[in-house]
């Protein structure tokens, strides 16, 4: 794993927001459809992505994602499965 130098602080940081801002399967059916919810947890997907494993595709997708979210294009979509990222 390759954190370009990234400090301790800063991904402790990454990770306590993307923990914070994960949905959990008890939260998942209530906000499940919450576009600023499931677009925020995608971002802070991406960040950790980013920042703790240097991947940059997977990042990329976080955020397109998080982009159909806010633009609407995704909706009351089912239970992610254990496979999917989404």
């Amino acid at each position: 794993m390759n954190n370009n130098n990234w400090d301790q602080e800063t991904i402790e940081l990454v990770q306590k927001l993307n923990d914070k801002l994960t949905i959990d399967h008890n939260k998942w059916h209530k906000l499940k459809g919450n576009k600023y919810k499931r677009s925020a947890e995608l971002i802070s997907a991406s960040l950790c992505k980013l920042i703790i494993s240097s991947n940059e595709k997977d990042a990329i997708d976080y955020i397109e994602e998080s982009i159909k979210w806010l633009k609407g294009i995704n909706i009351n979509k089912p239970c992610p499965s254990r496979k999917s990222p989404f």
